[in-house]
């Protein structure tokens, strides 16, 4: 994958993640996280810190692509991308959460639906790795290639 190709993927995943982390923590938890507000969850008062959101979601979406262009075989498409996103939840967002779960007092049915929600957000940013990797597998590995 060339240099510019690795950019373009990582743009379009972090566009994606962004949508879907609003989507599920801005609106579709929104009414679970409601009583946390102010107390375990910042009230957004202050939306300074609400500035490492993207920061974070842009660390994770370069690690995220480098490890599957690194990882992914030639050819490799939207399956391998789903199986890779199904993995890096496994590394990423289940911990995250159950850690979450072990130190602040959530509820169990909010683990449930940040889990499943999560899932299915990993699966498709793996989704379109993987699309946008197969479009890409023919080019010599440039920027990528094994030291």
């Amino acid at each position: 994958m060339r240099t510019r190709r690795f950019v373009l993927t990582c743009f379009v995943v972090f566009v994606l993640s962004q949508v879907l982390e609003v989507a599920i923590h801005g609106f579709i938890l929104d009414a679970d996280y409601a009583p946390y507000r102010g107390t375990l969850l910042r009230s957004g008062d202050d939306p300074w810190p609400f500035l490492f959101l993207p920061v974070a979601h842009l660390s994770f979406v370069i690690a995220f692509v480098y490890l599957f262009t690194r990882g992914a075989e030639p050819g490799a498409g939207v399956t391998q991308g789903l199986c890779f996103g199904l993995v890096a939840w496994l590394m990423t967002q289940v911990p995250l959460w159950m850690l979450w779960y072990a130190e602040q007092p959530w509820p169990g049915m909010l683990l449930v639906k940040q889990l499943a929600l999560e899932l299915a957000a990993m699966l498709a940013l793996g989704a379109v790795a993987g699309a946008l990797y197969r479009g890409a597998a023919d080019a010599p590995r440039k920027m990528l290639a094994s030291p």
